[in-house]
């Protein structure tokens, strides 16, 4: 499966919404992994890896790039005939921090500009937008990245959620 596919189909995931019923206020990342998420001023640096300094010292230097361990989509309620989808191809994707989003096949691979992000709210750095769409941050941390989305519209809902780990940094 080539780099464009696979973000096609991720991004027609995104756009495909689910239906659910929210009625017992439960969480809707229930399912979803979570870890560690680092305090919010190292959030930027832990992300996308941009040179950044703390107390007069550098805490990375380069660009960060993450694994994709999976990506999945969960579908709940009446979604016609979409059915859940999981992708673990190891694709790799890096957040630079101007708010480009890029990927790449294997470390070797050529990075192709994918998309675009933003924090949600710059102060708190909860959530990211990737292209439009709101993920919450479930893990960040050194070694893993964890974002997942919930939408819906009419009686379908889509969980979609993407997990990251072995990142390095170029």
């Amino acid at each position: 499966m080539n780099l464009k596919t696979l973000f096609s189909i991720l991004t027609l995931s995104i756009f495909i919404f689910g239906c659910g019923d929210d009625d017992d206020n439960d969480d809707p990342f229930a399912g979803v992994p979570s870890s560690e998420i680092v305090d919010v001023d190292l959030r930027d640096v832990t992300l996308s890896g941009t040179a950044s300094s703390s107390g007069g010292r550098i805490l990375a230097v380069g660009q960060k790039w993450w694994k994709q361990k999976v990506s999945k989509v969960d579908l709940s309620g009446e979604c016609g005939d979409n059915e859940d989808q999981e992708i673990t191809d190891g694709y790799y994707y890096a957040f630079y921090s101007s708010g480009e989003y890029y990927a790449k096949i294997g470390k070797e691979g050529t990075a192709t500009r994918v998309g675009s992000w933003q924090w949600v709210d710059s102060e708190t750095k909860e959530a990211i937008f990737i292209q439009s769409v709101e993920f919450t941050l479930r893990g960040l941390n050194s070694d893993e990245l964890i974002i997942a989305s919930d939408q819906s519209q009419a009686t379908c809902t889509a969980i979609t959620w993407e997990q990251f780990n072995q990142p390095y940094t170029e």
